[in-house]
């Protein structure tokens, strides 16, 4: 995070604001990259751009950009921040005019813009597919195809306080693994008085809390056969998840839902554990920076102490497509590209990784000492293989997803109540065709 606070939750769900039209190219790069290119053989010269949102990440873009000037002087690249609330509308305005821009950093938007074939593919003579599978050997190509790769993924992983731990005579060493010892863990760990609890030994996850344990059973929230989407929310193993996280509450009391949030809570010593994707280290590491050396990270416990099929759930943060409308400097796009994923691909993708607070995707960076410096990442890039990527839950299911959590523990609604009405509703998600990269 480099030094900065960010609410990462609202600023993913919004894309943020990044600035105010920033034109990076003729500054000094963030960073200098190793390993420049060979200059490539004289050609006509191009001028290609980029676009993007969030100034810190696109300077480092913008690093690429200057190395790859250096060894092909042909091209010039410029490299362009605009304000993420504002990126949308003025891509499609621009490529509407012609003017648009050659690549664009992707958010939510890459399966519209893929689906109106606004994306070129990447050619298979400078990216074949053994390319993407030996760099990015745990992202779904099938979902993404050949339009973009990871910047980085975030991984969902147990966060426990060694201190607490110690203090209630736990092994701060040995974080619990199955569900049963993660119970017993967060009952050790919880404080209470007359008033009611006053730590918590557990605070989920405002994101999604239940996931993990769904694909931890090798469940899913979704079924897809052939062109059919049908949601499977009246699972047993979607409704073994959520009275899992309930009875914490409700049997266990070892959570109280009136309790802030699960940073703040454990990163004011509120609470021993919670869990949840990799972003949640830069919180810590930035906001609450006098806890963060108590933190230890561990894989999410599981029914039965291993991936059975996954540990849990992860985002895949994409990084920089081609856009069509420029056809005759594809070329030119192309070999930058080519110097911003191979070239210094391993540099870039760890600086951007290191400033997000994830883990980076690349498997030649999992043993990286860069990586390893950071038991939290470090963590996160040992999971990441073990756990599943929904591709794009729609962001509407985001609500729909916590309030059924919240009527089970603060209503007392029948987990079999609850998810119907959340089946209903997040069958309405697919039927309006909201859902439909939701895997």
């Amino acid at each position: 995070m480099n030094g900065i606070t960010l609410n990462r939750r609202a600023f993913l769900r919004t894309m943020g604001a990044a600035g105010a039209g920033l034109v990076l190219s003729a500054c000094a790069p963030a960073t200098a990259p190793a390993g420049g290119a060979p200059a490539a053989p004289a050609a006509e010269a191009a001028t290609i751009t980029l676009w993007g949102w969030w100034d810190m990440r696109m300077a480092i873009y913008n690093a690429a950009g200057q190395s790859f000037m250096e060894a092909n002087p042909d091209v010039t690249v410029l490299v362009e921040t605009l304000p993420g609330g504002e990126l949308e509308q003025k891509v499609y305005s621009a490529l509407a005019a012609g003017t648009g821009p050659n690549m664009l950093k992707m958010a939510e938007f890459f399966f519209r813009m893929r689906e109106e074939e606004l994306l070129l593919p990447f050619p298979d003579d400078i990216f074949p597919d053994s390319w993407f599978k030996e760099v990015y050997p745990s992202v779904d190509w099938d979902a993404y195809g050949r339009y973009v790769v990871p910047t980085s993924s975030c991984g969902t992983i147990l966060v426990y306080n060694k201190a607490m731990f110690e203090e209630a005579g736990l092994d701060p060493e040995s974080p619990p693994t199955t569900w049963d010892a993660f119970i017993e863990a967060a009952k050790a760990t919880t404080q209470s008085d007359a008033s009611g609890i006053t730590r918590c030994g557990f605070v989920p996850s405002e994101e999604y809390p239940g996931l993990s344990q769904v694909y931890q059973q090798g469940g899913n929230i979704i079924d897809i056969s052939g062109d059919a989407q049908t949601a499977t929310i009246t699972s047993p193993e979607v409704e073994r998840a959520f009275q899992h996280l309930a009875d914490l509450a409700l049997v266990h009391k070892v959570w109280d839902p009136t309790f802030p949030d699960n940073i703040e809570s454990v990163g004011t010593g509120l609470a021993a554990m919670t869990e949840d994707q990799a972003w949640i280290i830069g919180e810590f590491t930035n906001t609450y920076a006098d806890i963060y050396p108590n933190l230890g990270f561990a894989p999410n416990p599981t029914p039965t102490g291993e991936p059975d099929p996954y540990y849990g759930y992860k985002s895949t943060v994409l990084s920089v497509s081609a856009l069509s409308g420029h056809e005759d400097q594809a070329p030119a796009t192309f070999r930058f590209l080519e110097h911003l994923y191979q070239t210094v691909g391993k540099d870039i993708y760890m600086e951007l990784a290191q400033l997000l607070s994830c883990a980076p995707a690349r498997a030649d960076l999992v043993d990286d000492p860069r990586l390893q410096e950071n038991p939290g990442l470090a963590m996160v890039a040992q999971v990441i293989p073990y756990e599943k990527d929904p591709v794009q839950p729609p962001p509407e299911m985001y609500d729909l997803w916590l309030n059924t959590l919240q009527k089970m523990v603060m209503e007392n609604e029948p987990a079999a109540v609850a998810l119907a009405q959340l089946n209903t509703d997040v069958q309405a998600l697919v039927d309006q065709g909201l859902a439909k990269y939701l895997r």
